[in-house]
């Protein structure tokens, strides 16, 4: 109960002090704007450059993880080639249409997606025929990939097992071979096959990743399961993409997966593993390590502001102390102690301190809401959330410049002698 006591009383103390420094700031309203302009500044870039620093990072996680998936990983076929001449290598059976059903059964993983590759053919319309390359991919690759499809719709699952001749058509490649009608319904020929259009892709494009995936809508996409019917034969399959589920264990499943294909092809070597969480996460450690030189720049920059307001404050100070002699010596010559005299001024000092650094998470506030509306009238939204901890951290770091600076001529106050104070004029 002392305690409570104790502690309500010096919170009552502090709180007179303050109004009392409130009211000696209103008394000099020109001299205080001067003041705070160094730790308003100050505070305001601690802000918005922490916000910012923390808008760029998530959208740059957010890209990096839409360019290559954080929980997947790849197998990619070694095995023989049509033009395999050695028993040994026709031995090796590689990737078939049974690995990629036998994986999407395996525990932990969500998705298993087969693809298949046949280089450039012969793409034609009435309108126009040129070489464009040709992929085959499994239903819901396009969305799992984040490849938006601006148009009709990518494959279904039933596209995909009956090898249907249907095609989805890159954004780029519409113009060209259909004018200004719309592709979708159309039809379009491979190699003099006739498929009908049921989509338009787009390519996937990125704010802060300096990447060009254009060459995405260059391309004609048809189910993978054609092209190993048609092309490859013997249920091959040149790729596949596996999605671990959030709730499994990444490196188990992944082993898991290695495990059952050795087990399937006898212990033949005619996959390679490619671990895209992996390289996901080097991407992402390498974009932190820049944002984190980026971070000491822009924290530099701001403690050189504060520390720059601190010095305003404390020149300010020093002529408050010689202007309010009279006032230090009539409160001495009433019982005042050094430490009531001391109190006095620091109080001022961390009041002004405080209020600079208020206004200024209100400018840094302000300045996050205009980057906000110039990139969005631009025809960008830019994601800047309020970094809280940079807030806390102005107001902190701008309350222990108003200390440090406050705190000799609150110093050099406390000793000055009464009598010679009272003379003063």
């Amino acid at each position: 109960m002392a305690n409570k006591s104790r502690l309500w009383e010096a919170f009552a103390t502090w709180g007179d002090l303050a109004w009392d420094a409130l009211r000696e700031i209103r008394g000099h309203k020109l001299r205080s704007l001067l003041t705070l302009f160094g730790i308003v500044f100050g505070a305001a870039a601690v802000v918005s450059m922490t916000s910012l620093s923390a808008g760029v990072k998530f959208m740059a996680y957010k890209e990096l993880q839409e360019l290559g998936m954080p929980n997947s990983f790849q197998l990619r076929d070694r095995g023989p080639r049509s033009d395999a001449m050695r028993a040994a290598d026709l031995r090796h059976p590689g990737l078939k249409l049974a690995d990629v059903e036998a994986l999407r059964r395996l525990r932990g993983v969500e998705t298993a997606d087969g693809r298949n590759f046949v280089g450039r053919r012969l793409v034609a319309t009435t309108l126009d025929q040129r070489l464009i390359p040709v992929d085959g991919i499994d239903a819901g690759y396009l969305a799992l990939r984040n490849w938006p499809v601006v148009r009709g719709r990518e494959f279904a699952a039933l596209d995909v097992i009956n090898a249907q001749r249907v095609a989805v058509v890159g954004e780029e490649i519409v113009e060209p071979f259909f004018g200004s009608a719309d592709p979708v319904g159309r039809t379009i020929k491979i190699d003099g096959i006739e498929f009908r259009v049921i989509g338009v892709v787009a390519p996937i494009e990125f704010d802060l990743i300096p990447a060009n995936f254009s060459f995405l809508a260059r391309r004609v996409y048809v189910p993978y399961t054609y092209i190993t019917t048609y092309h490859k034969g013997q249920g091959r399959v040149d790729n596949v993409l596996l999605k671990v589920s959030d709730d499994a264990d990444f490196p188990s499943v992944m082993r898991a997966g290695e495990v059952l294909l050795q087990q399937r092809h006898l212990g033949a070597e005619d996959f390679e593993m490619e671990n895209e969480a992996a390289d996901v996460l080097d991407d992402l450690a390498m974009a932190d390590g820049i944002l984190g030189g980026w971070n000491v720049v822009m924290f530099t920059i701001a403690g050189v502001t504060l520390i720059v307001g601190g010095i305003g404050l404390f020149s300010v100070l020093l002529i408050s102390v010689r202007e309010r002699v009279r006032e230090i010596g009539i409160r001495k010559a009433l019982g005042a102690d050094d430490r009531a005299i001391r109190r006095l001024f620091l109080a001022e000092s961390l009041t002004l301190a405080l209020l600079g650094a208020t206004l200024g998470v209100g400018g840094g506030v302000g300045l996050i809401l205009l980057t906000k509306t110039v990139a969005r009238q631009v025809g960008s939204d830019f994601f800047i959330p309020l970094h809280v901890p940079g807030v806390v951290m102005a107001i902190v770091f701008a309350l222990l410049v108003g200390l440090v600076f406050g705190w000799y001529p609150a110093k050099r106050a406390s000793r000055l002698d009464p009598i010679e104070a009272i003379r003063e004029l």
